[in-house]
């Protein structure tokens, strides 16, 4: 992996992934709302998805890089949201009901319940939360300033980097007969 190829497949291959679960996303909570408003917790999910793949469709990485604390920020966010929405409740106002089950909990799907663990909700209820985790890690690369470059670093030099020729003459460019 120390190649310069194998970095520039890995990044065109990381920004593929990204587009296309971005797309995913936004799609799928795009069709989502477009089915319907009857329960509060699926119009919640699904405004999320399609705000975080909208908000992954526009962060482009490689014109501003999130610094380390906006990663922690979303991975906090993320982490606390799934844990602190997976603690049982015992009241029915605050918590939603999953056929079958006495004290279900998480949001905005019931995935933890009676000691059962369904899957695919636990895997909704992470999209979730990692789509609202997203929105700090963008936030906080958009608000704070970004790193000045290294002294002689490229990204802080204005010129070409190879000599151009100051008279057109020197090139052999000519016009069509």
């Amino acid at each position: 992996m120390g190649d310069a190829d194998d970095q520039g497949s890995l990044a065109a291959v990381l920004i593929v992934l990204r587009l296309l679960a971005s797309w995913c996303f936004a799609a799928i909570g795009a069709l989502g709302l477009l089915m319907g408003f009857a329960d509060p917790n699926y119009v919640i999910f699904h405004v999320v998805l399609l705000a975080g793949g909208l908000a992954m469709l526009g962060f482009r990485p490689m014109l501003r890089r999130p610094r380390p604390i906006a990663y922690l920020a979303g991975a906090v966010v993320a982490l606390l949201g799934l844990l602190i929405s997976a603690l049982p409740r015992a009241s029915a106002a605050v918590c939603c009901r999953l056929s079958g089950y006495e004290n279900p909990h998480g949001f905005p799907f019931a995935f933890l319940a009676d000691g059962h663990l369904d899957a695919w909700r636990a895997f909704a209820d992470l999209l979730f939360w990692a789509c609202v985790g997203l929105f700090p890690l963008a936030v906080i690369t958009l608000v704070a300033p970004a790193p000045e470059p290294a002294p002689g670093h490229p990204a802080g030099h204005t010129a070409h980097a190879e000599q151009r020729a100051e008279v057109a003459d020197d090139e052999n460019v000519g016009g069509l007969p």
